[in-house]
Protein backbone atom coordinates (compact mmCIF):
# COMPACT_ATOMS: atom_id res chain seq x y z
CA UNK A 1 0.00 0.00 0.00
CA UNK A 2 1.26 3.19 -0.97
CA UNK A 3 0.06 6.63 1.08
CA UNK A 4 1.07 10.00 0.61
CA UNK A 5 0.43 12.81 2.99
CA UNK A 6 2.96 15.14 2.10
CA UNK A 7 1.69 18.30 3.45
CA UNK A 8 3.29 17.61 7.68
CA UNK A 9 6.55 17.26 6.14
CA UNK A 10 9.39 18.94 7.62
CA UNK A 11 10.45 21.53 5.22
CA UNK A 12 14.11 23.07 5.54
CA UNK A 13 14.66 26.66 4.16
CA UNK A 14 16.94 26.32 1.12
CA UNK A 15 20.89 26.43 1.04
CA UNK A 16 23.37 25.88 -0.36
CA UNK A 17 25.38 22.35 0.40
CA UNK A 18 24.41 19.54 2.83
CA UNK A 19 23.36 19.02 6.40
CA UNK A 20 23.38 15.72 8.11
CA UNK A 21 21.47 15.56 11.58
CA UNK A 22 21.27 12.29 12.73
CA UNK A 23 17.50 11.20 11.34
CA UNK A 24 17.60 14.05 9.14
CA UNK A 25 19.69 14.97 6.15
CA UNK A 26 19.04 17.34 3.37
CA UNK A 27 20.90 17.50 0.49
CA UNK A 28 20.88 20.81 -1.77
CA UNK A 29 21.65 21.51 -5.03
CA UNK A 30 25.18 22.61 -5.19
CA UNK A 31 26.14 19.66 -2.66
CA UNK A 32 24.47 17.62 -5.46
CA UNK A 33 26.02 19.17 -8.46
CA UNK A 34 29.24 18.19 -6.57
CA UNK A 35 28.34 14.53 -7.03
CA UNK A 36 28.71 14.43 -10.34
CA UNK A 37 26.52 11.67 -10.26
CA UNK A 38 25.04 9.84 -13.22
CA UNK A 39 22.06 7.57 -11.42
CA UNK A 40 20.17 8.74 -8.59
CA UNK A 41 21.47 6.17 -6.22
CA UNK A 42 25.05 7.61 -6.55
CA UNK A 43 24.09 10.42 -4.81
CA UNK A 44 21.83 8.19 -1.87
CA UNK A 45 25.13 6.23 -1.04
CA UNK A 46 26.56 9.51 -0.07
CA UNK A 47 23.93 8.88 3.37
CA UNK A 48 25.35 7.53 6.29
CA UNK A 49 23.14 4.16 6.83
CA UNK A 50 21.31 4.50 3.24
CA UNK A 51 22.48 1.45 0.80
CA UNK A 52 20.89 2.20 -2.56
CA UNK A 53 20.89 -0.25 -5.48
CA UNK A 54 19.99 0.06 -9.25
CA UNK A 55 16.12 -0.39 -8.22
CA UNK A 56 16.28 -0.58 -4.59
CA UNK A 57 16.94 1.82 -1.32
CA UNK A 58 17.67 0.69 2.65
CA UNK A 59 17.67 2.67 5.42
CA UNK A 60 19.44 1.05 8.71
CA UNK A 61 18.47 -2.62 7.22
CA UNK A 62 15.02 -2.30 6.61
CA UNK A 63 13.86 -2.06 2.80
CA UNK A 64 10.69 -0.80 3.51
CA UNK A 65 11.68 3.04 2.35
CA UNK A 66 9.07 5.35 0.89
CA UNK A 67 10.26 7.65 -1.53
CA UNK A 68 8.15 10.90 -3.13
CA UNK A 69 9.18 12.98 -5.82
CA UNK A 70 7.76 16.32 -5.85
CA UNK A 71 4.87 14.84 -3.60
CA UNK A 72 4.40 11.23 -5.98
CA UNK A 73 5.46 8.33 -5.13
CA UNK A 74 8.04 6.48 -7.35
CA UNK A 75 8.05 2.90 -5.40
CA UNK A 76 7.37 0.02 -7.92
CA UNK A 77 3.80 -1.55 -7.17
CA UNK A 78 4.84 -5.05 -8.23
CA UNK A 79 8.55 -5.20 -6.26
CA UNK A 80 9.27 -7.57 -4.11
CA UNK A 81 10.13 -5.18 -0.77
CA UNK A 82 9.47 -1.42 -1.93
CA UNK A 83 11.54 -1.27 -4.75
CA UNK A 84 12.14 2.08 -6.22
CA UNK A 85 11.56 3.66 -10.26
CA UNK A 86 15.06 5.53 -9.98
CA UNK A 87 14.83 6.22 -13.98
CA UNK A 88 12.09 8.18 -13.53
CA UNK A 89 14.07 11.33 -11.69
CA UNK A 90 17.54 12.17 -13.40
CA UNK A 91 20.12 14.04 -11.00
CA UNK A 92 19.82 16.58 -13.39
CA UNK A 93 16.34 18.17 -12.47
CA UNK A 94 17.22 17.70 -8.41
CA UNK A 95 16.79 20.35 -6.55
CA UNK A 96 16.39 18.87 -2.78
CA UNK A 97 16.46 15.64 -1.22
CA UNK A 98 15.37 15.31 2.35
CA UNK A 99 16.06 11.63 4.28
CA UNK A 100 13.94 10.76 7.06
CA UNK A 101 15.77 8.01 9.03
CA UNK A 102 13.40 5.74 10.82
CA UNK A 103 10.53 8.12 10.49
CA UNK A 104 8.18 9.50 8.63
CA UNK A 105 5.58 7.02 9.02
CA UNK A 106 3.02 9.58 10.65
CA UNK A 107 2.63 11.71 8.02
CA UNK A 108 3.45 9.08 5.06
CA UNK A 109 1.94 6.43 6.07
CA UNK A 110 2.35 2.23 6.18
CA UNK A 111 5.89 0.79 4.72
CA UNK A 112 7.79 3.97 6.05
CA UNK A 113 9.46 1.66 8.62
CA UNK A 114 13.28 2.66 7.22
CA UNK A 115 12.25 5.92 6.37
CA UNK A 116 11.34 8.44 3.71
CA UNK A 117 12.99 9.90 1.08
CA UNK A 118 11.51 13.22 -0.47
CA UNK A 119 13.47 14.50 -3.45
CA UNK A 120 12.05 17.90 -5.03
CA UNK A 121 12.86 18.62 -8.32
CA UNK A 122 14.02 22.44 -10.27
CA UNK A 123 11.46 24.57 -11.81
CA UNK A 124 13.23 26.94 -14.00
CA UNK A 125 11.21 30.65 -15.28
CA UNK A 126 12.61 30.47 -18.40
CA UNK A 127 13.46 27.47 -21.35
CA UNK A 128 15.71 25.12 -19.72
CA UNK A 129 16.85 20.88 -20.31
CA UNK A 130 19.80 19.12 -20.93
CA UNK A 131 20.76 16.05 -23.80
CA UNK A 132 22.78 13.64 -22.35
CA UNK A 133 24.43 10.57 -24.14
CA UNK A 134 27.48 8.06 -22.50
CA UNK A 135 28.38 4.49 -23.03
CA UNK A 136 31.13 1.72 -21.53
CA UNK A 137 32.34 -1.38 -21.40
CA UNK A 138 29.61 -4.40 -21.60
CA UNK A 139 27.94 -2.64 -24.40
CA UNK A 140 26.21 0.31 -22.30
CA UNK A 141 24.54 3.25 -23.89
CA UNK A 142 22.34 5.87 -22.49
CA UNK A 143 20.67 8.59 -23.88
CA UNK A 144 18.07 11.32 -22.19
CA UNK A 145 16.47 13.98 -22.53
CA UNK A 146 14.60 16.74 -20.57
CA UNK A 147 12.93 20.17 -21.83
CA UNK A 148 10.75 22.91 -19.04
CA UNK A 149 9.29 25.98 -20.25
CA UNK A 150 7.07 28.65 -18.39
CA UNK A 151 4.97 31.20 -19.96
CA UNK A 152 2.94 33.02 -17.73
CA UNK A 153 1.16 30.67 -15.33
CA UNK A 154 1.62 27.31 -17.28
CA UNK A 155 4.55 25.33 -16.75
CA UNK A 156 4.87 22.46 -19.08
CA UNK A 157 7.96 19.75 -18.92
CA UNK A 158 8.72 16.65 -20.92
CA UNK A 159 11.49 13.99 -20.32
CA UNK A 160 12.69 11.01 -21.97
CA UNK A 161 15.54 8.28 -22.08
CA UNK A 162 16.26 4.86 -23.57
CA UNK A 163 19.41 2.26 -21.80
CA UNK A 164 20.68 -0.65 -23.11
CA UNK A 165 23.05 -2.85 -21.61
CA UNK A 166 24.60 -6.27 -22.32
CA UNK A 167 25.66 -7.32 -18.85
CA UNK A 168 28.47 -8.37 -17.01
CA UNK A 169 27.85 -12.19 -16.87
CA UNK A 170 25.40 -14.87 -18.57
CA UNK A 171 21.77 -13.57 -18.90
CA UNK A 172 22.76 -9.99 -17.09
CA UNK A 173 21.37 -7.91 -20.08
CA UNK A 174 18.71 -4.86 -19.57
CA UNK A 175 16.79 -2.32 -22.16
CA UNK A 176 15.35 0.41 -20.15
CA UNK A 177 12.35 2.75 -21.96
CA UNK A 178 11.35 5.68 -19.98
CA UNK A 179 8.93 8.82 -20.66
CA UNK A 180 7.33 11.70 -18.57
CA UNK A 181 4.94 14.41 -18.42
CA UNK A 182 4.66 17.65 -16.02
CA UNK A 183 2.22 20.29 -16.72
CA UNK A 184 1.33 22.74 -13.72
CA UNK A 185 -0.51 25.88 -13.66
CA UNK A 186 -0.43 28.73 -10.86
CA UNK A 187 -4.10 30.38 -10.06
CA UNK A 188 -2.32 33.02 -7.74
CA UNK A 189 -0.09 32.76 -4.37
CA UNK A 190 0.27 30.06 -3.19
CA UNK A 191 -2.38 28.00 -5.35
CA UNK A 192 -1.41 25.79 -7.87
CA UNK A 193 -1.99 22.65 -9.87
CA UNK A 194 -0.02 19.97 -10.84
CA UNK A 195 -0.57 17.18 -13.23
CA UNK A 196 2.48 14.73 -13.84
CA UNK A 197 2.18 11.21 -15.88
CA UNK A 198 5.45 8.74 -16.25
CA UNK A 199 5.99 5.38 -17.91
CA UNK A 200 9.08 3.16 -17.24
CA UNK A 201 9.70 -0.18 -19.25
CA UNK A 202 12.28 -2.14 -18.26
CA UNK A 203 13.59 -5.67 -19.69
CA UNK A 204 16.53 -7.87 -18.40
CA UNK A 205 17.65 -11.20 -17.58
CA UNK A 206 18.05 -13.04 -14.33
CA UNK A 207 21.21 -15.09 -14.14
CA UNK A 208 20.71 -16.11 -10.19
CA UNK A 209 23.24 -17.46 -8.14
CA UNK A 210 27.03 -18.69 -9.31
CA UNK A 211 26.42 -22.16 -7.61
CA UNK A 212 22.48 -22.26 -8.88
CA UNK A 213 22.47 -20.09 -11.92
CA UNK A 214 19.20 -19.48 -14.17
CA UNK A 215 20.64 -18.68 -17.83
CA UNK A 216 16.51 -18.79 -19.53
CA UNK A 217 14.82 -16.53 -16.94
CA UNK A 218 13.59 -13.04 -17.96
CA UNK A 219 12.23 -10.20 -16.43
CA UNK A 220 9.82 -7.37 -17.75
CA UNK A 221 8.51 -4.31 -15.93
CA UNK A 222 6.08 -1.64 -17.04
CA UNK A 223 4.83 0.71 -14.48
CA UNK A 224 2.62 3.89 -15.24
CA UNK A 225 2.33 6.55 -12.72
CA UNK A 226 -0.17 9.21 -12.43
CA UNK A 227 -0.74 11.95 -9.82
CA UNK A 228 -2.52 15.22 -9.31
CA UNK A 229 -1.84 17.59 -6.92
CA UNK A 230 -3.87 20.73 -5.78
CA UNK A 231 -1.94 22.70 -3.23
CA UNK A 232 -4.66 25.71 -1.73
CA UNK A 233 -2.65 26.79 1.12
CA UNK A 234 -3.00 25.82 4.01
CA UNK A 235 -5.01 22.90 2.31
CA UNK A 236 -2.98 20.15 0.23
CA UNK A 237 -4.55 17.04 -1.79
CA UNK A 238 -2.70 14.71 -3.62
CA UNK A 239 -4.33 11.93 -5.72
CA UNK A 240 -1.98 9.40 -7.65
CA UNK A 241 -2.60 6.10 -9.66
CA UNK A 242 0.01 3.65 -9.82
CA UNK A 243 -0.09 0.49 -11.92
CA UNK A 244 2.85 -2.10 -12.35
CA UNK A 245 3.15 -5.44 -14.33
CA UNK A 246 5.64 -7.94 -14.01
CA UNK A 247 6.85 -10.67 -16.12
CA UNK A 248 8.70 -13.51 -15.20
CA UNK A 249 9.50 -16.49 -17.63
CA UNK A 250 12.11 -19.52 -17.25
CA UNK A 251 11.48 -22.13 -20.32
CA UNK A 252 14.04 -24.78 -18.58
CA UNK A 253 11.94 -24.42 -15.17
CA UNK A 254 8.39 -24.19 -16.64
CA UNK A 255 7.76 -20.37 -15.09
CA UNK A 256 5.35 -18.37 -17.02
CA UNK A 257 3.53 -15.76 -14.39
CA UNK A 258 2.53 -12.35 -14.69
CA UNK A 259 1.64 -10.03 -11.52
CA UNK A 260 0.05 -7.07 -12.28
CA UNK A 261 -0.73 -4.09 -9.11
CA UNK A 262 -2.50 -0.92 -9.46
CA UNK A 263 -2.61 1.57 -6.50
CA UNK A 264 -5.34 4.55 -6.31
CA UNK A 265 -4.93 6.95 -3.75
CA UNK A 266 -6.46 10.55 -2.21
CA UNK A 267 -5.53 11.96 0.57
CA UNK A 268 -6.14 15.45 2.04
CA UNK A 269 -3.60 17.85 4.51
CA UNK A 270 -3.85 20.82 6.39
CA UNK A 271 -1.83 22.91 9.62
CA UNK A 272 -2.83 25.68 10.87
CA UNK A 273 -0.83 27.98 13.58
CA UNK A 274 -2.24 27.36 16.97
CA UNK A 275 -0.82 29.72 19.14
CA UNK A 276 2.39 32.37 18.18
CA UNK A 277 5.18 28.80 18.71
CA UNK A 278 3.06 25.74 17.80
CA UNK A 279 1.32 24.16 14.48
CA UNK A 280 -1.48 21.90 14.31
CA UNK A 281 -1.27 19.55 10.71
CA UNK A 282 -3.82 16.58 10.73
CA UNK A 283 -4.98 15.06 7.37
CA UNK A 284 -6.94 12.06 5.83
CA UNK A 285 -5.64 9.11 3.28
CA UNK A 286 -7.74 6.62 1.39
CA UNK A 287 -6.14 3.94 -0.76
CA UNK A 288 -7.40 0.95 -3.26
CA UNK A 289 -4.76 -1.83 -4.11
CA UNK A 290 -5.33 -4.37 -6.31
CA UNK A 291 -3.35 -7.23 -8.16
CA UNK A 292 -4.20 -10.11 -10.33
CA UNK A 293 -1.78 -13.00 -11.61
CA UNK A 294 -1.58 -16.47 -13.43
CA UNK A 295 -0.82 -18.06 -10.39
CA UNK A 296 -3.61 -16.74 -8.06
CA UNK A 297 -7.29 -14.96 -7.59
CA UNK A 298 -7.82 -11.33 -8.12
CA UNK A 299 -7.06 -9.60 -4.91
CA UNK A 300 -8.84 -6.13 -3.89
CA UNK A 301 -7.72 -4.34 -0.78
CA UNK A 302 -8.53 -0.76 0.81
CA UNK A 303 -7.23 1.12 3.69
CA UNK A 304 -8.41 4.72 5.30
CA UNK A 305 -5.96 6.63 7.54
CA UNK A 306 -6.54 10.00 9.67
CA UNK A 307 -3.26 11.39 11.40
CA UNK A 308 -2.98 14.57 13.31
CA UNK A 309 0.64 16.40 14.94
CA UNK A 310 1.27 19.13 17.12
CA UNK A 311 4.65 20.68 17.03
CA UNK A 312 5.56 23.23 19.93
CA UNK A 313 8.38 25.76 20.46
CA UNK A 314 9.13 26.92 23.53
CA UNK A 315 9.78 30.28 24.85
CA UNK A 316 13.79 30.35 24.53
CA UNK A 317 13.05 28.75 21.13
CA UNK A 318 16.07 26.25 21.77
CA UNK A 319 13.48 23.30 22.46
CA UNK A 320 11.34 22.48 20.16
CA UNK A 321 8.83 19.10 20.57
CA UNK A 322 6.38 17.46 18.31
CA UNK A 323 4.13 14.42 19.04
CA UNK A 324 1.26 12.91 16.80
CA UNK A 325 -0.90 9.71 16.02
CA UNK A 326 -1.99 8.16 13.17
CA UNK A 327 -4.69 5.68 12.98
CA UNK A 328 -4.85 3.14 10.09
CA UNK A 329 -7.78 0.95 9.03
CA UNK A 330 -6.65 -1.92 6.68
CA UNK A 331 -9.34 -4.53 4.44
CA UNK A 332 -6.41 -7.54 4.79
CA UNK A 333 -3.98 -6.77 8.08
CA UNK A 334 -5.06 -5.81 11.66
CA UNK A 335 -5.64 -2.40 12.44
CA UNK A 336 -3.12 -0.18 14.46
CA UNK A 337 -2.74 3.39 16.01
CA UNK A 338 1.04 4.20 15.58
CA UNK A 339 2.69 7.75 17.40
CA UNK A 340 5.48 9.39 16.58
CA UNK A 341 7.33 11.79 18.95
CA UNK A 342 10.55 13.92 18.53
CA UNK A 343 12.17 16.20 20.98
CA UNK A 344 15.10 18.78 19.36
CA UNK A 345 17.68 21.12 21.61
CA UNK A 346 19.38 23.77 19.49
CA UNK A 347 22.25 26.21 20.00
CA UNK A 348 24.14 28.04 17.62
CA UNK A 349 27.11 25.40 16.45
CA UNK A 350 25.45 22.00 17.51
CA UNK A 351 21.96 19.97 18.21
CA UNK A 352 21.14 17.14 20.15
CA UNK A 353 17.71 15.20 19.24
CA UNK A 354 15.79 12.08 20.16
CA UNK A 355 12.67 10.89 18.35
CA UNK A 356 10.30 7.89 18.87
CA UNK A 357 7.94 6.18 15.94
CA UNK A 358 5.65 3.34 14.80
CA UNK A 359 5.38 2.15 11.65
CA UNK A 360 3.76 -0.87 9.92
CA UNK A 361 4.89 -2.67 6.91
CA UNK A 362 2.58 -4.24 4.88
CA UNK A 363 3.94 -7.66 2.82
CA UNK A 364 3.71 -6.89 -1.21
CA UNK A 365 1.66 -8.63 -3.54
CA UNK A 366 5.28 -9.96 -4.89
CA UNK A 367 6.18 -11.40 -1.89
CA UNK A 368 2.92 -12.94 -1.09
CA UNK A 369 2.16 -14.16 -4.40
CA UNK A 370 4.56 -14.08 -7.56
CA UNK A 371 6.70 -16.98 -8.55
CA UNK A 372 9.81 -17.07 -10.16
CA UNK A 373 12.80 -19.66 -11.01
CA UNK A 374 14.59 -18.63 -7.54
CA UNK A 375 11.64 -17.39 -5.30
CA UNK A 376 8.34 -19.20 -3.68
CA UNK A 377 5.15 -17.27 -2.92
CA UNK A 378 4.04 -17.09 0.70
CA UNK A 379 0.42 -16.87 0.99
CA UNK A 380 0.79 -16.70 4.92
CA UNK A 381 2.71 -13.19 5.38
CA UNK A 382 1.34 -10.96 8.09
CA UNK A 383 2.12 -6.93 8.45
CA UNK A 384 5.50 -6.44 10.12
CA UNK A 385 5.65 -3.73 13.19
CA UNK A 386 8.60 -1.11 13.44
CA UNK A 387 9.25 0.47 16.39
CA UNK A 388 12.02 3.21 15.73
CA UNK A 389 13.96 5.38 18.69
CA UNK A 390 16.91 7.51 17.50
CA UNK A 391 19.07 9.91 19.62
CA UNK A 392 21.54 11.99 17.91
CA UNK A 393 24.26 14.84 18.42
CA UNK A 394 25.32 16.85 15.74
CA UNK A 395 27.54 20.69 15.79
CA UNK A 396 29.77 22.39 13.36
CA UNK A 397 32.96 23.31 15.91
CA UNK A 398 34.93 24.93 13.49
CA UNK A 399 34.13 26.52 9.80
CA UNK A 400 34.36 24.06 6.88
CA UNK A 401 34.07 21.36 9.95
CA UNK A 402 31.04 19.22 10.96
CA UNK A 403 29.82 15.99 12.64
CA UNK A 404 26.82 13.55 13.33
CA UNK A 405 26.98 11.11 16.28
CA UNK A 406 23.61 8.82 16.05
CA UNK A 407 22.13 6.00 17.92
CA UNK A 408 19.48 3.87 16.78
CA UNK A 409 17.72 0.88 18.57
CA UNK A 410 14.65 -0.52 15.94
CA UNK A 411 12.06 -3.78 17.16
CA UNK A 412 10.51 -5.12 14.01
CA UNK A 413 7.52 -7.56 15.07
CA UNK A 414 7.18 -10.27 12.41
CA UNK A 415 10.21 -8.72 10.46
CA UNK A 416 9.83 -9.97 6.33
CA UNK A 417 12.83 -11.27 5.54
CA UNK A 418 13.94 -13.53 2.45
CA UNK A 419 15.83 -16.67 2.71
CA UNK A 420 17.75 -18.95 0.57
CA UNK A 421 16.77 -22.98 0.80
CA UNK A 422 18.06 -25.70 -1.40
CA UNK A 423 18.87 -25.25 -4.73
CA UNK A 424 19.03 -21.52 -4.47
CA UNK A 425 15.37 -21.52 -3.79
CA UNK A 426 14.04 -19.53 -1.48
CA UNK A 427 11.27 -17.25 -0.27
CA UNK A 428 10.13 -15.03 1.99
CA UNK A 429 9.18 -15.22 5.87
CA UNK A 430 8.02 -13.81 8.69
CA UNK A 431 10.60 -13.75 11.75
CA UNK A 432 8.88 -13.32 14.76
CA UNK A 433 11.20 -10.47 16.52
CA UNK A 434 14.41 -9.01 15.30
CA UNK A 435 16.32 -6.03 16.67
CA UNK A 436 18.57 -3.41 14.23
CA UNK A 437 20.91 -1.47 16.44
CA UNK A 438 23.47 0.66 16.03
CA UNK A 439 25.11 3.75 15.28
CA UNK A 440 25.95 6.61 12.57
CA UNK A 441 29.40 8.45 12.66
CA UNK A 442 29.55 11.24 9.87
CA UNK A 443 31.94 13.98 9.38
CA UNK A 444 32.49 16.79 6.70
CA UNK A 445 36.14 18.58 6.31
CA UNK A 446 36.07 21.63 3.59
CA UNK A 447 40.08 20.84 3.89
CA UNK A 448 40.94 23.68 1.69
CA UNK A 449 39.23 25.61 -1.34
CA UNK A 450 38.71 22.93 -4.14
CA UNK A 451 39.28 19.88 -1.67
CA UNK A 452 36.36 18.16 0.60
CA UNK A 453 36.32 15.26 2.43
CA UNK A 454 33.45 13.45 3.70
CA UNK A 455 33.50 10.17 5.50
CA UNK A 456 30.85 7.98 7.24
CA UNK A 457 30.50 4.77 9.26
CA UNK A 458 27.57 2.75 10.10
CA UNK A 459 27.54 -0.15 13.14
CA UNK A 460 24.73 -2.39 12.69
CA UNK A 461 23.49 -5.28 14.76
CA UNK A 462 20.54 -7.26 13.45
CA UNK A 463 19.76 -10.08 15.46
CA UNK A 464 16.82 -12.59 15.75
CA UNK A 465 15.67 -11.89 19.13
CA UNK A 466 14.65 -15.79 20.04
CA UNK A 467 17.79 -17.13 18.65
CA UNK A 468 20.67 -14.57 19.39
CA UNK A 469 21.64 -15.44 15.58
CA UNK A 470 22.30 -12.22 12.74
CA UNK A 471 20.00 -11.67 10.05
CA UNK A 472 20.60 -13.01 6.39
CA UNK A 473 22.16 -10.20 4.36
CA UNK A 474 23.03 -7.40 6.96
CA UNK A 475 25.89 -6.21 7.58
CA UNK A 476 28.27 -5.39 10.93
CA UNK A 477 30.42 -2.66 9.53
CA UNK A 478 29.95 -0.60 6.24
CA UNK A 479 32.24 2.75 5.72
CA UNK A 480 32.13 5.27 2.71
CA UNK A 481 35.20 7.87 1.68
CA UNK A 482 34.35 10.61 -0.60
CA UNK A 483 36.86 13.07 -1.89
CA UNK A 484 35.85 16.09 -3.81
CA UNK A 485 38.28 17.47 -5.69
CA UNK A 486 38.01 20.66 -7.83
CA UNK A 487 41.79 21.78 -9.06
CA UNK A 488 40.21 24.21 -12.23
CA UNK A 489 37.50 25.76 -12.04
CA UNK A 490 36.37 23.73 -14.97
CA UNK A 491 37.10 20.76 -13.72
CA UNK A 492 35.80 18.66 -10.80
CA UNK A 493 36.93 14.93 -9.79
CA UNK A 494 35.31 12.53 -7.30
CA UNK A 495 37.05 9.65 -5.37
CA UNK A 496 34.66 7.36 -3.80
CA UNK A 497 35.52 4.30 -1.37
CA UNK A 498 33.34 1.98 -0.06
CA UNK A 499 34.14 -1.24 2.71
CA UNK A 500 31.56 -3.55 4.07
CA UNK A 501 32.26 -6.59 6.34
CA UNK A 502 30.69 -9.88 5.71
CA UNK A 503 27.40 -10.99 5.86
CA UNK A 504 25.33 -14.66 6.40
CA UNK A 505 23.74 -16.01 3.52
CA UNK A 506 20.72 -17.67 5.78
CA UNK A 507 19.32 -17.88 8.86
CA UNK A 508 21.53 -21.17 10.83
CA UNK A 509 24.32 -18.44 9.86
CA UNK A 510 26.24 -21.41 8.22
CA UNK A 511 26.89 -19.77 4.79
CA UNK A 512 28.79 -16.91 4.64
CA UNK A 513 29.25 -14.28 1.85
CA UNK A 514 32.95 -12.45 2.56
CA UNK A 515 33.34 -8.71 3.24
CA UNK A 516 34.55 -6.02 0.39
CA UNK A 517 36.20 -3.08 -0.40
CA UNK A 518 36.18 -1.22 -3.44
CA UNK A 519 36.59 2.53 -4.61
CA UNK A 520 35.09 4.25 -7.72
CA UNK A 521 36.41 7.46 -9.96
CA UNK A 522 33.99 10.26 -11.26
CA UNK A 523 35.28 12.96 -13.11
CA UNK A 524 33.90 16.15 -15.01
CA UNK A 525 34.57 18.94 -17.21
CA UNK A 526 32.69 21.83 -18.30
CA UNK A 527 32.77 24.51 -20.96
CA UNK A 528 29.83 26.54 -22.34
CA UNK A 529 27.09 24.39 -22.06
CA UNK A 530 28.53 21.34 -22.32
CA UNK A 531 29.99 18.85 -19.79
CA UNK A 532 32.08 15.65 -20.56
CA UNK A 533 32.08 13.18 -17.89
CA UNK A 534 33.39 9.74 -17.08
CA UNK A 535 33.00 7.09 -14.11
CA UNK A 536 34.81 4.19 -13.34
CA UNK A 537 33.43 1.85 -10.94
CA UNK A 538 35.31 -0.86 -8.95
CA UNK A 539 38.65 0.71 -10.17
CA UNK A 540 40.84 -1.80 -8.88
CA UNK A 541 38.78 -4.73 -10.52
CA UNK A 542 37.98 -6.74 -7.49
CA UNK A 543 35.63 -9.91 -7.35
CA UNK A 544 32.93 -9.54 -5.28
CA UNK A 545 29.50 -10.74 -4.16
CA UNK A 546 26.58 -8.50 -3.12
CA UNK A 547 24.56 -9.78 0.31
CA UNK A 548 21.80 -11.45 -1.50
CA UNK A 549 25.10 -13.84 -2.71
CA UNK A 550 24.65 -12.50 -6.68
CA UNK A 551 27.79 -11.32 -8.41
CA UNK A 552 28.53 -8.15 -8.27
CA UNK A 553 30.27 -6.29 -11.29
CA UNK A 554 33.83 -6.47 -12.10
CA UNK A 555 35.94 -2.77 -13.63
CA UNK A 556 33.70 -1.14 -15.56
CA UNK A 557 33.88 2.45 -17.06
CA UNK A 558 31.56 5.20 -19.14
CA UNK A 559 32.25 8.41 -20.90
CA UNK A 560 29.87 10.80 -22.03
CA UNK A 561 28.58 14.29 -22.76
CA UNK A 562 25.71 16.52 -21.62
CA UNK A 563 24.53 19.55 -23.06
CA UNK A 564 22.44 21.89 -21.05
CA UNK A 565 19.85 24.02 -22.76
Amino acid sequence: MVVCLCFGCVCTPARAGAAENGDTVVLEAEAIRAMNALKMPDILNNVSGVQAGDSSVSIHGSYKVKVFVDGRPINDPTSSHGGVNWDMISPEDVAHIEVLKGRGGLTYGRDAGGGVILITTERDHRLSGYVKAYGGSHNTQDYSAALSTTSGRFSLGVSGGYETTGGYKTNNDKERYQTGLKLSYDLEEKKKITFSADYLEDKRGLSGLPDYPTPFSRKQTRNTAYSLTADFHPVNSRTYYNAGRRDNTDETRGVDNTLEVANFGEDIATTFHTTDRGDLSCGAALTWDKASGTAFEDQDEHAISLFASQSITFPDRHVTFTAGLRGNYHSAFANTVNPEIKLIYKKAAWQIAAAYSRTDNAPSFYQRYNETSSTRPNRDLVMETADNLSVEFSASPLEGFSFTISGFYNRLSDRITYVTGNEGIGRYQNFGEVLYQGGDLAFTWQMMEGLKLKTSYTYLEATDAETGLWLPCKARHTGRLTVYWKPLRALSVVFDGKSTSSVYRNKQNTKEIPGYSIADLRAEYAFSRFQLFGKIENMFDKTYYYADGLLAPPRTWVVGINWRI
